[in-house]
């Protein structure tokens, strides 16, 4: 790996540790560059701007995501509806082993003006998960699982279904507040999308899973119970800061 990549890798993961322990808009370019020892100019040299940086981040997660997807398909010996289930669950970012970078995503990505940030993630999924997804569809009009003419046309379709799904189910992590109306609304989005989906494959009902329900509850509610805790440290902080000042 030639230097310059070395340090562009470093700043990614010093960003990363970062943003996950101070938040995003509390991380500014000089922490980074205290953290690392590192000048402006290098800096500047590699990203012109903190959302640049994070951008990268997110779209590293994405082809880190869409590796595991075709890793879980590979490794899945059952039918083709196996295999696309497979392939959904693993490539879904908000679902990543990284509790952190749930956190992360969902504050920056998904709201108002992270929509640049959210298509560049998707596109490098859509990239990533095209081939993989095409030969599955494949495997399953082979064995009759599905029914379909057109693979290419019936995998851009499906994959802008499973997007939208995906989106729906980010935007409620991050902005719904109640754990019972975050539960309901990710049930019912689950069902119509793979319903959906069942219906573009001409697939047997129920064969479409995309995501386990429970483990979506689950999900909504810690991802919930995080953000309250996070508000709660902060205001604590916020306390404690007016009662140093006062004390001086």
């Amino acid at each position: 790996m030639k230097k310059g990549d070395e340090r562009r890798d470093e700043l990614l993961a010093t960003a990363e540790r970062l943003f996950y322990s101070k938040g995003y808009e509390r991380t500014s370019v000089q922490d980074i560059l205290t953290q690392m020892g590192y000048s402006k100019g290098g800096f500047y040299h590699h990203f012109d701007s903190k959302f640049a940086l994070l951008q990268a981040i997110c779209e590293r997660r994405a082809q880190e995501n869409c590796a595991r997807a075709r890793a879980s398909v590979l490794g899945e010996t059952d039918s083709a509806c196996a295999k696309l289930n497979a392939l959904f669950h693993s490539a879904a970012l908000w679902q990543s082993d990284n509790p952190g970078f749930v956190a992360l995503l969902i504050q920056a990505a998904y709201r108002e003006d992270g929509a640049l940030m959210r298509e560049k993630m998707e596109q490098c999924q859509r990239e990533g998960m095209r081939d993989v997804l095409e030969g599955v569809l494949r495997e399953g009009v082979h064995t009759r699982e599905f029914f379909v003419s057109d693979v290419p046309a019936c995998a851009s379709v499906v994959l802008r279904l499973y997007m939208q799904f995906a989106d729906e189910i980010a935007f409620l992590l991050a902005q719904e507040e109640s754990e019972e109306r975050m539960a309901e609304a990710m049930v019912s989005s689950l069902c119509a999308y793979r319903t959906a989906i069942e219906r573009v494959l001409l697939a047997p009902f129920g064969s479409i899973v995309l995501f386990d329900a429970k483990e979506l509850q689950l999900l909504g509610q810690s991802v919930l119970r995080s953000r309250i805790r996070q508000r709660a440290d902060e205001l604590l902080g916020a306390g404690a800061a007016k009662a140093d000042d006062a004390r001086a």
